[in-house]
């Protein structure tokens, strides 16, 4: 099937959801996507040149081996379906196809999460597979393999197998010190695993046979019964984790995590936390803070922006993720060199749709009569209209974490970028009592977790009653990187122009409080041409300072009198004059005493 439409036909009458992907791997999208679109032309797929499978539409898990090392034991999983490529002159299967009736979630076994590129092997559900051209080939052309829940479940059990056993292997000894590896491997097997001896003892052969290791078979795999005796006189004399750690001169937690994949709810339990020594710390290669919006906004932060109802949040919010889809400076912060635009989801819990399209369509015709290019594609809106039942599931609930999640790696694996995720606003997403910390625990900790696998969260509440600060429990401002309060600007602090304005406030920055970065501004747009500035706030004038600025300073009085009290345009308060008059003479002493000095 050299003809790229016969492999579409061919995909066709397998079951599958084919569509057309560019050589870069990216499908090609038809109105800013390219998933649930209905028909697809040969045009199409004729331009693109490749062909790309739809796991959901086709209804399919994709098991995706990214370490060409898991391949060889690749025939542990039920046979299936495969497609692959050929690697140094060999066709190598890298992709199996099962069918599936339900909606799972993504999965990746990491060989170190410290280190770029270690994915061994994923298990794709939602997103797409390159099929046909690109140097793409079918390995096995049999019937797409089709299995129940509990069958998905042992195959999630097969691939944390090999994923273990490539990382043996990666360790496994060139020549000398064999016999002793085995044993530790071995001890591993018996702590905190529920596997019969049998299990082990099949497991440990194919480590054995993949790495060439079967002359002294035999006494290979008494390692296993062997541990299993010791265990039962002294589990403390078993070699665990530490002491396979110790053997391969690798972290305790990094191994512990790989015997994760295959161990029990108590192992995983039992498994301490991730702690290496300063000296390890401070030579980690971490990778450094990537800015978009200098300094405003850096990938892998959590931001809050708040106000009180009608100030301008979402208004604020919507032209930050343009910028931020688009590369383009927002008010004071330029956008950072080298930095390319980022995708944006942007769910709305709150406004309608047809409201939101209104100031979407203001954002857009504002780049038309600037002649600029809008990038439709990298801005992503949820809203409530467009979803199942006209409602989201609460994010302080587990689905709706999760269909939250399977968004942002939908859009990652599209655009090969983490997108920017912003949450407005948490009142309406959220089925929470604000006040009670507990309620924002696990909300905040998604945040957290999100943050940590490399995506930037902007979400949006209400003020208080009083507007002095956020709604709710402070327990979510300790997790947060900035806290941005938009306010309404006050008499004398607005600006004589027909413009939306807001003073905008940074309540917390954690890298930038306290300098000019984080020192408080008034920004406007105007409504007619959709365009932001930025302005000074000019200090606000103290009344009772000004008239004692007056009775004092200008005019030289050292006394109060009654009039004072009453005057029609500096009038001040005895206690209020004389509290002043002691602060500029201490002022006044302490400027004539270094004077002197000098």
């Amino acid at each position: 099937m050299n003809n790229i439409l016969e492999q579409v036909n061919y995909f066709r009458e397998l079951g599958l959801f084919p569509i057309p992907v560019k050589e870069d791997k990216r499908p090609l999208t038809k109105d800013g996507t390219w998933k649930n679109v209905d028909h697809w032309e040969d045009d199409d797929f004729l331009t693109a040149g490749g062909i790309g499978i739809e796991h959901e539409r086709s209804r399919i898990i994709d098991i995706d081996f990214d370490n060409y090392e898991a391949i060889k034991f690749q025939h542990l999983l039920p046979p299936t379906f495969s497609l692959g490529k050929t690697i140094n002159g060999v066709p190598r299967p890298t992709h199996m196809f099962y069918h599936v009736d339900m909606t799972p979630r993504k999965i990746s076994f990491l060989a170190d999460r410290y280190k770029k590129d270690s994915v061994i092997v994923e298990v794709l559900t939602n997103t797409q597979t390159v099929a046909g051209g690109h140097g793409r080939i079918i390995i096995d052309d049999r019937e797409i393999r089709k299995v129940s829940s509990q069958e998905y479940q042992e195959i999630l059990k097969i691939v944390g197998k090999i994923s273990l056993l490539t990382m043996l292997s990666k360790y496994y000894p060139k020549q000398g010190g064999r016999d002793e590896y085995v044993l530790r491997v071995a001890g591993c097997l018996t702590k905190g695993n529920d596997w019969s001896t049998t299990e082990k003892e099949d497991f440990l052969l194919e480590l054995l046979k993949a790495n060439d290791d079967t002359a002294d078979l035999k006494n290979r795999l008494s390692k296993i019964q062997y541990q299993e005796d010791q265990s039962k006189l002294d589990p403390k004399k078993v070699a665990g984790i530490p002491s396979f750690a110790d053997c391969i001169k690798t972290d305790v937690p990094v191994c512990g995590e790989w015997w994760n994949w295959i161990g029990s709810e108590t192992r995983k339990v039992a498994t301490p936390i991730t702690a290496i020594s300063i000296r390890d710390f401070i030579q980690r290669q971490y990778p450094p803070t990537e800015y978009l919006l200098y300094p405003l906004v850096s990938k892998q932060t959590i931001t809050q922006i708040w106000a009180s109802p009608g100030v301008g949040k979402t208004l604020f919010s919507m032209q930050l993720a343009t910028a931020i889809s688009n590369g383009e400076n927002f008010l004071k912060y330029n956008w950072a060199e080298n930095a390319k635009p980022v995708p944006v989801l942007y769910v709305e819990g709150e406004m309608s749709s047809r409201n939101l399209q209104d100031r979407i369509c203001n954002i857009t015709s504002r780049f038309q009569d600037e002649n600029k290019e809008f990038n439709f594609e990298y801005f992503r809106i949820a809203t409530c209209e467009e979803q199942e039942n006209s409602t989201f599931f609460p994010l302080n609930e587990e689905n709706g974490r999760k269909k939250v999640e399977l968004q942002l790696e939908q859009m990652k694996d599209t655009f090969h970028e983490c997108p920017v995720l912003f949450l407005d606003n948490i009142s309406c997403l959220c089925d929470i009592q604000e006040k009670d910390g507990k309620d924002w625990n696990e909300f905040m900790n998604w945040l957290i977790r999100l943050r940590t696998i490399g995506y930037t969260v902007i979400f949006l509440h209400h003020a208080t009653k009083e507007g002095s600060s956020s709604s709710g429990s402070n327990t979510k401002e300790r997790a947060i990187d900035i806290e941005i309060k938009l306010s309404v600007p006050d008499k004398d602090q607005r600006l004589d122009i027909d413009e939306t304005q807001m003073i905008v406030e940074f309540k917390k920055w954690r890298e930038h409080n306290f300098t000019k970065h984080s020192k408080s501004f008034l920004a406007s747009v105007s409504r007619q041409s959709n365009k932001w500035s930025w302005h000074e706030v000019e200090k606000k004038k103290n009344p009772k300072e000004e008239s004692f600025n007056y009775w004092y300073v200008k005019e030289g009085i050292r006394k109060w009198s009654e009039e004072m009290q009453d005057h029609e345009t500096y009038p001040i308060s005895k206690g209020y004059f004389y509290k002043l008059k002691t602060r500029r003479d201490a002022e006044t002493l302490e400027q004539l005493t270094n004077k002197e000095i000098i």
